[in-house]
């Protein structure tokens, strides 16, 4: 545990410019895609194990909370793209790595241009959700369905 409080703390710390914060903001979003994935093949799976279970989560994944990850979900799922695109075509033409500086701010350019409008779109729907009716197990959009 010390050697991953050590890369976190020197992570931050490394005066890198875009690249490094671009590689850091890389792994992060490729993390928060990977527990995504758990999550759904686990929740997916209970559809067949245990359908309770399943329907349980189905009504627990409609909490505001999960709408704010949902919204991460989709920031983190197009950075990566994007800045997996830059770094394939970087790869196959290694004389661009010169413009690694540039290529970088074009991906953050890019990224927020297309996430914006998105998150925004996503943000009204998610209160739009709390403003209707509230769920049958409870009297507000923030209240937890009781476990089977």
């Amino acid at each position: 545990m010390s050697s991953l409080k050590l890369t976190v703390r020197e992570s931050i710390r490394y005066r890198g410019r875009l690249g490094h914060y671009s590689w850091l903001a890389h792994r992060i979003s490729g993390l928060g895609i990977l527990f995504y994935l758990i999550i759904h093949v686990w929740d997916t799976a209970n559809a067949t194990f245990n359908p309770e279970m399943y329907q349980w989560t189905v009504d627990f994944f409609k909490h505001p909370l999960f709408g704010f990850g949902e919204i991460m979900l989709m920031a983190a799922l197009l950075y990566h793209a994007f800045n997996g695109l830059r770094i394939a075509l970087l790869d196959f033409k290694p004389e661009w790595w010169e413009h690694q500086q540039t290529s970088a701010l074009i991906t953050w350019i890019v990224f927020f241009a297309t996430f914006l409008p998105i998150g925004i779109y996503m943000f009204v729907g998610l209160v739009g959700h709390c403003t209707g009716e509230p769920p049958a197990w409870g009297t507000s959009c923030w209240s937890i369905p009781p476990l089977p």
